[in-house]
């Protein structure tokens, strides 16, 4: 499955990484990391390798569904108690 543009901005945000980080950790220059972020034509190859960074660090994938679109799931490792309150 190659995940959607907005989605891999939506996994950066939710992650609270910034795009240096993410480019660092995916080999991935930053300026090709915003072309991404802005819904720009990127190779198939640059958004797997995105994909795969966001995978090493526990992030999990969903294919879209008859009613739902894609998404991710974060491990809880990864969330500050204090983003658990409402």
């Amino acid at each position: 499955m190659i995940v959607p543009n907005e989605i891999l901005r939506a996994a950066r945000s939710a992650l609270g990484m910034s795009q240096a980080e993410l480019a660092k950790i995916s080999g991935v220059g930053v300026r090709t990391i915003m072309r991404v972020e802005r819904n720009e034509r990127v190779a198939v190859r640059t958004l797997q390798r995105l994909q795969t960074a966001f995978e090493t660090r526990g992030l999990k994938f969903l294919a879209s569904e008859p009613d739902l679109g894609p998404g991710f799931r974060i491990p809880l490792a990864s969330i500050k108690r204090d983003d658990l309150r409402f």
